[in-house]
Formats: C-alpha cells, structure tokens, sequence
C-alpha cells in the first residue's frame, strides 16, 4: 500500500468550493491560496473547482493554481438554459471541469451517458476532465462496489467515443487530459472517510479495468484520484497509496491554509 506512485504519474490535488463562498471572499481565499501555494508548483498540480461565477474575475488573476469549472455542458451551443459549453471554459483559459460529481448524480440526474457527453466536450477542446465515480453504502454494503465502478467507467468511456485512449491522454505525459476521481459516495461530506486500504483497493480495481479498457501503458499514465472526507489529517496516508495519485477535496479546500498544507503532503509523499 505504500510504495511509491510511478514517476509518471504527477501529483494532481484538486479543491472543489461547491456552492459556498461570496465573490469577494472566494476572491481573497484564492489569492491567499495562489501566495501559500506558489513553491509547490513545480513539483504537485493544485487546483480549485469554483462555483461559476467566481471563475471570470479569478481566472485573470491567477498564476499557477490551476482552475476548474464544476460542470459542463456537452453540446458546443444551443437551447440549453442555464448550462455552460466547454468553449467558454476555454476562452477563459481554465484547465478543464469536475465531471459527474456524486452530488451531480444524486441531485441533477446525471447519468453515465451524459457524463460520457461531458468528457468529450472538454477533451475535445483540448480541456482536463475529473471524472467521478464511486458507489453509495448501499452498493458497498450489498457487494456491488466492483460492478458500479465498471459501470460508471464502460458507460461514460462508450458515451465518449474513448475505446482507444488517446485523447484521454493528450501531449504530455505527466498531466493527462482525464483524471479519474474515486469518491465513496457515502464519504462525501461525511466525515467519514474510506480507510487507506479500502481506497487503495478500490483504486487498485480501478487501474486493472482502466489496463482492460486501454492497456497497460494508457492505464500506467491516468491519474487516480480520492475524494471523500479528505483533511490535512487523514491525507498523507492516501497519498502513500501506490495507486493514488491525488485527492478530489470538498470541506477542507475552503481554508487557504489549511488545503495548502494538505497540497504540501501531497509533494512529500512524491519524495519531493
């Protein structure tokens, strides 16, 4: 559980606000994180997913922290109130979108099609898709964790056109156009999160289907993300995980500090 991440596969450590914060303190709380965070860069990718209408104003101040959009739309334009295509996360030059968040599945009916829609829209726009997946208690405690998971994943890659995995890839190969977010869906917001190991195995599940889907190599280069609960207290252990390359982070993004010196762990366990 504690060997060391493959050298390929860069730290990515993503904060995702959802719907807290006013403007003016979303805009301060990032520019506090964007000075606590600028020794890190060149060792660990750290983002944040901003709530819409944070995004405009921060994204012409930001340096290095890379910026996220916690949705998109799949259809280039069109009668589609209220959605936002990936073409203007472009021109605003973010890195990409949070897709098919539990809270998405839960609450706004997304499906594995439309989060298959969703990733194809952004890489098609040479854009960072964070796919989530994850099962509810009820599946974990039903025996179903392996079959949801292959579900989510065969159903969104299909729904994408990504039988091969090349554009999930992109140019470089240390940041990856997709990144996949394993989040418990019974850990979300909780408080209580999966043990190491239970994250290890299921992200471990997760890379064999991944090297099924795409081979070996394609599978060797995505990067794995836990999201559940994750804190400054309980992160170093999931980063120590040979399968984890990072952390999907609600609560403890929102305090600059705090989601720095988890960011900060992050770079450690990279032996950096």
């Amino acid at each position: 559980m504690t060997s060391k991440t493959s050298p390929i596969r860069r730290k990515l450590v993503v904060g995702n606000w959802k719907m807290n914060k006013a403007l003016g303190e979303g805009r301060d709380a990032f520019l506090a994180f964007e000075e606590l965070t600028r020794t890190l860069q060149s060792d660990v990718d750290v983002g944040l997913a901003l709530p819409a209408l944070m995004l405009p104003e921060v994204a012409l101040r930001r340096r290095h922290v890379r910026l996220y959009a916690q949705n998109v739309h799949w259809a280039k334009n069109g009668a589609f109130t209220g959605e936002t295509p990936a073409s203007h996360l472009a021109e605003l030059s973010l890195s990409g979108s949070l897709v098919a968040h539990s809270e998405r599945r839960q609450m706004n009916g997304e499906t594995d099609a439309t989060a298959g829609g969703r990733i194809a829209a952004l890489l098609d726009s040479g854009l960072e898709a964070v796919f989530c997946v994850g099962e509810t208690l009820v599946e974990r405690e039903s025996g179903r964790l392996k079959e949801v998971l292959t579900r989510q994943l065969e159903g969104a890659f299909t729904s994408a056109g990504l039988g091969r995995p090349d554009r999930a890839l992109g140019a470089d190969p240390n940041s990856p156009l997709l990144s996949v977010a394993y989040e418990p869906v019974w850990a979300i917001g909780t408080g209580k999160a999966a043990t190491p190991v239970e994250a290890q195995e299921a992200h471990a599940f997760l890379r064999g289907e991944l090297t099924r889907l795409w081979g070996q190599e394609a599978a060797a280069r995505t990067r794995l993300l836990y999201g559940g609960s994750v804190t400054p207290a309980n992160a170093t252990a999931f980063f120590g995980c040979a399968d984890i390359d990072g952390a999907l982070v609600g609560g403890a993004s929102l305090d600059p500090r705090g989601f720095a010196d988890l960011c900060a762990q992050a770079r450690m366990a990279a032996g950096k």
